[in-house]
């Protein structure tokens, strides 16, 4: 099963979300874990590849088994509150970026990826992150 990161990034409020490849849905900057990689230096990696931004902290969040929407492989995901250094700036394969709040992704205003919606989301509501 492949293993892969998630950052969740909270600006009043709001969570930062990314589309590129698949832009008919929005979901957190991250990827896969690279073979020998900690999860930190994954952060680290995806963080500067995507967004253009430097790692300052990571704390573990929760973690789930989901399917890749994309290719339909089992992932095991493993989100992290995630503070940042920098101005989020897509880059690579990504074409937007986002801040989004709760009521953006409920109405629908935001279509985000089934695993956001249906895992992420309530716990961040549950919680009052977002």
């Amino acid at each position: 099963m492949r293993e892969r990161i998630s950052a969740i990034i909270i600006k009043d409020k709001k969570i930062l979300l990314v589309t590129g490849y698949d832009e008919s849905f929005y979901w957190t900057p991250g990827g896969k874990v690279e073979p020998g990689e900690s999860h930190q230096e994954a952060m680290k990696r995806e963080l500067k590849e995507e967004i253009s931004v430097k790692l300052v902290e990571m704390r573990p969040y929760c973690a789930y088994k989901a399917t890749n929407e994309t290719t339909g492989q089992p992932q095991k995901v493993h989100c992290y509150l995630v503070e940042i250094k920098g101005t989020p700036s897509q880059k690579a394969e990504l074409t937007k970026s986002m801040w989004c709040s709760s009521q953006d992704i409920l109405t629908g205003k935001t279509k985000v990826s089934k695993r956001i919606s249906s895992q992420l989301l309530p716990r961040l509501m549950k919680d009052k992150i977002l």
